[in-house]
C-alpha cells in the first residue's frame, strides 16, 4: 500500500476514535408527587355545561339538512321535518325548527378539552317532535387531543313531546412523563316541543 494510502487510513481511524459516541436513549422521567398531583388537577377541574347558541331555523334549511343527512329528495325531506307525509307543503308554516349548540368541558390549559353538541329540532308548538338531528365535535386546548365523537338519541324522539340526545368522546392528554392523561366525556340534552332546550346529564 502507498505511503499516502497508509497515511489516509490512520487519519480515518483516529477521527473514527475520537467521535463521541451516542448517547443513550434517556429511560422516561417518573414525576415527582407534587407535580403529578396538580397534573391531575389540573386535568380533572370541571369546567361546566352551558348552552352557546340557540336560534329559530327555517323549515326550508332543515329539509336541507335532512335531504343531505337522510339522502333524501327536497319533497321526502320536508314531508319528513314537518310531519306531513305526502301534503308536506300545505303544513310547512305549522312546523317550528330551532338550532342549537351547546357544550360540557373539563380541564384547565393546558388539559382543556369539550365535547360540543348541535341539533336541528322540528315540532308542531305544543304538540309532538317531527324531526331531529344532532352532531357532535371534540374540541382541545393545549396539549390534548380528542377523538371518536358520537351521538344517539336515548329517548322520545319524532312523534312524542321531547327528545334527549347523548353526546361523548374520548380525549388524551400528553404529560412531561411516560404516561397520557386519558378520558371520555359526555353529556345529555334535552329538547321539547316549546322550542325548550336544556342539558340534563353530564360526567
Amino acid at each position: 500500500m502507498r505511503p499516502i494510502a497508509l497515511r489516509a487510513v490512520a487519519l480515518i481511524s483516529i477521527a473514527v476514535a475520537l467521535s463521541p459516541a451516542p448517547a443513550a436513549a434517556r429511560p422516561p422521567s417518573t414525576p415527582n408527587p407534587q407535580d403529578a398531583r396538580e397534573a391531575q388537577r389540573l386535568f380533572e377541574s370541571r369546567g361546566g355545561a352551558r348552552i352557546l347558541a340557540q336560534r329559530v331555523a327555517s323549515v326550508a334549511e332543515v329539509a336541507a339538512v335532512a335531504a343531505a343527512t337522510e339522502g333524501l329528495t327536497a319533497s321526502d325531506a320536508l314531508a319528513l321535518v314537518t310531519g306531513a307525509g305526502p301534503d308536506a307543503a300545505s303544513l310547512t308554516a305549522a312546523a317550528t325548527c330551532y338550532s342549537v349548540e351547546y357544550s360540557f368541558s373539563r380541564g384547565v390549559f393546558p388539559y382543556h378539552r369539550w365535547v360540543v353538541g348541535q341539533t336541528y329540532w322540528c315540532f308542531q308548538y305544543g304538540g309532538v317532535i317531527t324531526y331531529r338531528t344532532s352532531n357532535t365535535s371534540a374540541r382541545v386546548d393545549g396539549v390534548c387531543s380528542g377523538s371518536n365523537a358520537r351521538d344517539w338519541k336515548t329517548a322520545g324522539g319524532a312523534g312524542y313531546s321531547w327528545v334527549v340526545v347523548h353526546h361523548e368522546a374520548d380525549f388524551s392528554c400528553a404529560t412531561p412523563w411516560w404516561f397520557p392523561l386519558n378520558d371520555t366525556l359526555w353529556m345529555e340534552a334535552t329538547f321539547d316541543s316549546y322550542g325548550n332546550a336544556w342539558l340534563s346529564r353530564t360526567a
